[in-house]
Order: C-alpha cells, then structure tokens, then sequence
C-alpha cells in the first residue's frame, strides 16, 4: 500500500465548507484508479491531515491532474500552500 500525506493550513471555522466540497468531488475520487480511500483529520482549528491510501506508488503517480483539480478547488479555504509527502506502507498493526 502507498499513502499521501497532505497537511492543510487553512482559516478557522472552514472544517463543514471543506467537507461538502470534499463530498462533492466524490465521483471524481471514485474514478482515481487505485484509490481506497481519503481521511481527513482535524488537527486543530486551522490545520488538517489528509490521508489516501492508493494500491501502489503509480497509481499516486496516474493521479496527480485529479489531485491538483480537487486541492486547486480548496485554495479560497488555505492560508499556505499544501504539505504533501508520499510514502510506502512497511509496517501495519491490526486487531
């Protein structure tokens, strides 16, 4: 399994705009080969963690023009430009 990591900074109280934006691009992250699934992670009030999970590393790779499309749409909500890192699951512990 291959994750990106994706820290928001954004402004307060925009937690509810984000989510509906979020579900209202869910058609296009259905139709991202690979993709299992997106969490969002609230941090605090003006920082968030989003984490997707993807089969492989290509598939992260295929992905980026839908990923730039769905954060571009998220900028009016940022207050700094996206941290993203990608990385390769070694580990997973599990009850």
């Amino acid at each position: 399994m291959y994750y990106r990591i994706t820290k928001v900074t954004h402004k307060p109280g925009v937690q509810d705009q984000i989510r509906d934006y979020l579900k209202s691009k869910e058609d296009l992250m259905k139709a991202i080969v690979g993709l299992q699934s997106v969490t969002l992670i609230e941090i605090d009030e003006t920082s968030s963690m989003g984490i997707s999970l993807y089969e492989n590393e290509q598939q992260i790779i295929n992905a980026e023009e839908q990923f730039k499309e769905i954060m571009g749409g998220m900028m009016s909500f940022m207050t700094a430009p996206p941290e993203i890192l990608n990385g390769n699951q070694f580990w997973k512990f599990e009850l």
